[in-house]
């Protein structure tokens, strides 16, 4: 089994291809759920009644590495 190589982490070029293969995968994979999330959909409610429902996303638990790739923001960097 091959191992990680891992010589190519502190390339600009990798990163932002790592980046670009996270932001499309994930938009591969929610893709199904937008019409859900643009177009309202009649629900029957738990009360009885019929309702036009648009759904939205809940929150997305994501350590912080994580939250700063989703957040497209910098790491590590600080103004001062």
């Amino acid at each position: 089994m091959p191992t990680a190589d891992k010589r190519h982490n502190s390339s600009k070029a990798f990163r932002d291809f790592r980046r670009r293969v996270f932001h499309e995968s994930m938009t591969v994979i929610l893709d199904h759920l937008r019409s859900g999330m643009t177009h309202p959909e009649v629900t029957l409610c738990a009360d009885g009644h019929f309702r036009r429902v648009i759904y939205g996303l809940g929150p997305y638990i994501a350590d912080y590495p994580e939250q700063v790739i989703l957040a497209c923001i910098v790491q590590g960097w600080c103004p001062r």
